[in-house]
């Protein structure tokens, strides 16, 4: 097949899994939110409890129901679902209710079709590129999603730090990692966080670094390895003082913030673009 055929069918694809990545982003939240409440009225029944009687939250999935207009919840019709062009089409708008659509949509979109292309040309192969692709792509949105809502839920941590293992276990690991060496990354990420949060506890009495952050670095460590986490860590601090100065800005006070997407920026700072050691 011709290269520059191949490389716009690898961005086409991203281009549709940058869509499922935006569902993903918004959904995953609610329906975890969803659960809790779920779980919350069942030990309330079995402690014999009424639960308000509140009308129930239709069930949410990634798949159901169907996409629909956050402020209308008019369907979305399948012919602005297609990825930017929709966008762009609409001019920003849902076509029903005219209400704005955050640029964030192109944006995932637009990143999702950039990265997997490079993600090909890193590697040239199919595993590899999945490896790279999905390892970038989890980052993405475990960042927007802890920018958002302030925490990193564990569906996003956990499996990119088991598949780093993984990889690393049958010799596929993007940067050649062994598996001794994912396993001291994961183990020093973890410990560094752990013990931070742990120290900050026990002096202030309250919580201070989240655990998704604490799995975020222990799954970038298996990913990147133990010797990158001091420049990460070094990275990852500044562009964290920079979002708390923007959520101070914002909010007018600094109060608490999101850490996850500077860690998320960092790993992908220093996974294409390596400071040497």
């Amino acid at each position: 097949m011709d290269n520059t055929l191949l490389l716009a069918l690898i961005a086409l694809l991203g281009l549709i899994l940058g869509s499922f990545a935006n569902v993903v982003i918004y959904r995953l939240p609610r329906i975890i939110e969803q659960e809790w409440q779920a779980e919350l009225e069942a030990y309330l029944v079995e402690q014999g409890i009424k639960p308000d009687s509140a009308s129930p939250t239709p069930s949410l999935s990634l798949s159901l129901p169907r996409s629909h207009c956050p402020q209308c919840a008019t369907p979305i019709r399948y012919r602005d679902l297609i990825p930017v062009l929709s966008w762009l089409f609409l001019r920003g708008r849902c076509s029903h209710c005219h209400a704005a659509i955050s640029i964030r949509y192109p944006l995932v979109e637009l990143i999702s079709a950039a990265l997997a292309v490079v993600a090909w040309q890193f590697t040239g192969d199919v595993l590899g590129t999945l490896a790279v692709y999905g390892f970038s792509m989890t980052l993405v949105v475990g960042g927007i999603i802890d920018w958002n809502s302030q925490w990193l839920p564990d569906r996003i941590t956990l499996p990119l730090l088991w598949v780093g293992l993984f990889l690393a276990s049958i010799g596929q690991n993007p940067l050649g990692l062994s598996l001794q060496q994912a396993l001291w990354g994961a183990m020093a990420g973890f410990s560094v966080f752990w013990l931070m949060a742990t120290g900050f506890r026990l002096v202030t009495g309250r919580d201070g670094l989240g655990g998704g952050d604490t799995k975020l670095l222990a799954a970038l460590g298996a990913w990147l390895g133990g010797l990158v986490l001091p420049q990460l860590l070094l990275m990852s601090s500044l562009l964290g003082l920079l979002i708390a100065l923007w959520f101070r800005v914002r909010k007018g006070a600094l109060g608490e913030f999101p850490f996850g997407p500077a860690l998320a920026a960092s790993g992908l700072l220093l996974f294409w673009f390596p400071i040497p050691l």
